[in-house]
């Protein structure tokens, strides 16, 4: 057995959507096949009911391969934040470190090890959503901003459009149509504030409060981290027309929530 890198993502509110609709969680399970994960040679992907497991398969022994390895890690989880945008489905991820092995006998696949176990007791205990990494890999990621968030886990910002206008690049509020448009910054912002204003809804909204104080947490996080951006946005009840008054943000919106059925290359139905 080898050290690797775990993704542990778990689909949250599952047994609701179970409820809910069937298409619901075809609509879900079409978005996880879209993944870019999928083609990516250096990594697998394993799905069963509601938690989703990414593993490299080779690298980690050098920092320049733990850094490509931490990275694209992050991406996959963000892939699969933008795909989720406007669909009223959240996730909470943990990125760990250690032993994993996974195998087939006859086609029925075998998995296993120390990082699923200890990614799957963490990531229950985590009052929060969204991406967590565990301490000791924070020193590998160079591309994602982290905030700690307590003594084993810290917060990963996988919203790098957030980041760039946080820190100006885009100029400052209201922002000009030219500069998100020519960048195709509009593209990437608008999904973006799209989640933020779902976090803010429920931590405000959500019947249930224990969930509804989880919704808080992140949502604090992110203030913690585009202090500018969010009090901005929170002022403006994060209309998007209101961050670039003359922007084409109607082409932008459409886009969402967006199907994803044209991923689906072959289906097998028992």
């Amino acid at each position: 057995m080898r050290d690797r890198y775990l993704l542990y993502i778990d689909i949250l509110g599952f047994s609701d959507l179970v409820k809910d609709s069937n298409a619901k969680i075809e609509d879900l399970y079409e978005v996880i096949a879209s993944l870019h994960v999928h083609d990516h040679p250096s990594f697998r992907v394993i799905i069963f009911s509601d938690t989703i497991l990414v593993y490299n398969v080779e690298g980690g022994n050098v920092r320049r391969d733990r850094t490509y390895l931490v990275m694209y890690l992050c991406e996959f989880a963000q892939d699969l934040q933008h795909r989720l945008t406007a669909k009223d489905i959240f996730f909470r991820a943990v990125l760990v470190k250690g032993q994993f092995t996974h195998y087939e006998l006859n086609g029925i696949p075998c998995f296993f090890g120390e990082a699923l176990i200890r990614a799957h007791r963490m990531e229950k205990k985590i009052e929060a959503i969204g991406l967590f990494m565990q301490n000791g890999i924070v020193k590998d990621s160079d591309i994602f901003p982290t905030r700690k968030f307590n003594d084993k886990y810290s917060f990963v910002y996988i919203t790098q459009s957030l980041t760039r206008v946080e820190r100006g690049e885009m100029g400052d509020f209201p922002m000009e149509a030219g500069i998100i448009e020519e960048t195709d910054e509009i593209y990437h912002f608008t999904p973006e504030v799209m989640y933020l204003k779902q976090l803010h809804h429920f931590a405000t909204n959500h019947p249930v409060l224990k969930v509804r104080k989880k919704y808080k947490a992140t949502f604090n996080l992110f203030k913690k981290q585009y202090p500018r951006t969010l009090k901005f946005l929170a002022a403006h009840d994060f209309r998007l027309e209101d961050c670039s008054p003359s922007a084409g943000w109607s082409k932008a919106v459409a886009q969402w929530p967006e199907n994803f059925r044209w991923a689906v290359k072959k289906r097998k139905k028992y």
